[in-house]
């Protein structure tokens, strides 16, 4: 799936809602036209989420079997344009008028910068369930308490993220010989791209899933056709004990 523009998108959001408002200036924003668009954000926010729950459901129907890889490329590719839409316009309605440092937000205000960290979850879990990328969830959800320090949503994500950044033993052994990809995933997550190693001349490849800072690593490794044949959560060990 193509998040690209939609990811850059949020930078934008970001980097303004952070910044001070120059002090004396008025906000030159035109109520009735505030309200109008806001109206629409409300509005592409729900079909938005319409989509993305369609889009879900379409992937689980393509694990059970069915044949619906074009509706999916199709609503994937609707969800991409209204998020990248919505993060634009979103972006320009919290810089027309952002909150004020160490002033209490607007109930507008406030409204806007909660639509922006629903966003930023969304965003965040797709580096977690699309690429395994923990760090950058991390990332995204500290940027996102720092304009939005007491959304609880945002706390919560936070936490579990930080929880499973790092393999522990006991989630390692949900990992079963014979599960496929798809039920490896389900059960632990998805391995960062760069933790992935194919072995061609063996045939088989090794998922790795780091278990600190120091460099190691639990490993699962699976035949070329997918199958979980072996783990070893001692897998990558540091190189002063090896």
């Amino acid at each position: 799936m193509k998040r690209t523009k939609w990811i850059a998108g949020l930078a934008v959001v970001l980097a303004f809602a952070c910044a001070k408002a120059p002090e004396g200036e008025a906000p030159k924003t035109d109520p009735a036209a505030r309200q109008a668009e806001w109206s629409w954000l409300e509005g592409a926010k729900k079909e938005l989420d319409r989509q993305r729950e369609e889009l879900a459901s379409l992937k689980d129907q393509a694990t059970a079997g069915a044949a619906v890889q074009p509706q999916i490329a199709s609503v994937d590719a609707e969800v991409t344009r209204q998020s990248t839409e919505l993060n634009r316009r979103l972006a320009d309605f919290i810089n027309a008028d952002p909150p004020v440092v160490g002033e209490p937000m607007r109930p507008d205000q406030l409204a806007a910068i909660r639509m922006k960290s629903a966003e930023d979850i969304v965003i965040a879990r797709e580096f977690i369930e699309l690429g395994g990328d923990y760090r950058k969830a991390i990332d995204i959800y500290q940027s996102a308490l720092t304009i939005d320090p007491e959304n609880p949503e945002v706390k919560a994500a936070l936490a579990d993220a930080q929880a499973k950044r790092f393999m522990t033993p006991e989630r390692f052994a949900l990992v079963k010989k014979k599960m496929n990809e798809g039920q490896v995933v389900a059960a632990i997550g998805r391995p960062l791209a760069r933790n992935v190693r194919d072995y061609p001349e063996k045939k088989v490849k090794a998922w790795f899933y780091p278990k600190n800072e120091a460099g190691e690593a639990a490993g699962v490794f699976l035949t070329d056709q997918g199958e979980v044949y072996s783990t070893d959560f001692d897998a990558v060990k540091r190189a002063d004990q090896q």
